[in-house]
């Protein structure tokens, strides 16, 4: 009889070490939201859609070139290759070159993810309140008490702060305390392409936003309706967390509007999103690339592990799961 395991978090983390160990277990992931995505989520209305988390990945290692292969030539996964530019408050625009392929995902970041979801077992919209032992097995249960199930092994890929509450601090003893993950605003407006610059992507230095994506042209998203995507720092992000929210939004639109020239009037529709764990803090010298507790079947893993970058996720339940493979003989 296979061993079963939970998954906590369908994100690309999830979602990995779920295809990676089918084989060996009974697997069952529980996602709190309504759909796959995490922070590769899309959000969408009649007219418009926003990648309003990460907006694009790279692939160094040969594992997740190999993942992303097939997911390439279906056209699920697309290489981008924008306009971008460096911007600041002060100095004069620059073209902004990369230096290896960069990747999204179409027609929206979330549908790789909804790929690799394909015959696992992902029950949506159910939070994982507590873990407790019973009878030689974990027990999930969810924010009314009620019984998830029965499990030989618990896996977190929640973000950071959710994994350390759910997972029992003394069975992992400080393994997380070297890791952190930071805050990140997303303000997404709604601007006529007409009215935007010509370039599709910006860096911003010295100042409150990093980041301007004009979502709509990225590859496969078949939009003629205009969509931006602003990021902000997460050093600001985390200095005004707590303010009014309907205050950081005007700021951030006056600030925008400042660094492209685009008359606030333009802008038809402004949304605000607060990623409370939007970004993993660069983690120098990582004690592993994961945290596993095989005596009592527990385990986590993320981006955060690895310092935030969209592979990184990959990399740390790949990872993971070579060690479990070895764990469940």
């Amino acid at each position: 009889m296979k061993p079963s395991i939970a998954i906590i978090g369908a994100g690309l983390a999830g979602l990995t070490l779920a295809r990676e160990l089918r084989d060996q277990a009974e697997i069952s992931l529980f996602e709190k939201a309504r759909g796959l995505g995490g922070r590769m989520s899309t959000r969408r209305n009649a007219t418009h859609q926003w990648d309003h988390g990460a907006q694009f990945f790279t692939a160094r290692s040969q594992a997740f070139t190999s993942l992303l292969a097939p997911f390439i030539d279906a056209g699920t996964v697309v290489e981008w290759q924008p306009n971008i530019i460096t911007l600041s408050p002060s100095d004069k625009p620059f073209k902004r070159p990369w230096f290896e392929p960069h990747y999204v995902a179409a027609p929206g970041m979330n549908f790789l993810l909804k790929a690799m979801s394909d015959g696992l077992n992902i029950q949506l919209s159910t939070r994982v309140e507590t873990v407790t032992r019973a009878h030689d097995q974990w027990q999930l249960y969810d924010e009314n008490n009620q019984l998830l199930g029965e499990y030989d092994w618990v896996v977190s890929s929640a973000p950071l702060p959710q994994t350390q509450a759910l997972l029992p601090k003394a069975l992992l003893g400080d393994d997380l305390a070297q890791y952190q993950m930071l805050p990140c605003y997303a303000l997404l407006l709604t601007v006529d392409d007409a009215d935007l610059p010509h370039w599709d992507a910006a860096k911003v230095n010295h100042s409150a936003i990093r980041w301007i994506s004009f979502n709509h042209r990225l590859p496969g998203r078949n939009m003629k309706a205009g969509t931006v995507v602003v990021h902000t720092g997460s050093d600001w992000a985390a200095e005004h967390l707590e303010d009014d929210q309907e205050q950081v939004k005007e700021t951030l639109l006056n600030t925008f509007c400042e660094l492209t020239n685009i008359s606030s009037h333009k802008i038809t529709g402004a949304q605000l999103h607060r990623w409370r764990y939007a970004l993993s803090a660069e983690v120098l010298e990582p004690e592993s690339e994961f945290i596993l507790n095989a005596e009592q079947g527990l385990a986590a893993c993320g981006d955060w592990c690895l310092g935030g970058r969209v592979e990184a996720a990959f990399t740390s339940a790949h990872q993971l799961a070579k060690a479990l493979r070895q764990a469940l003989v």
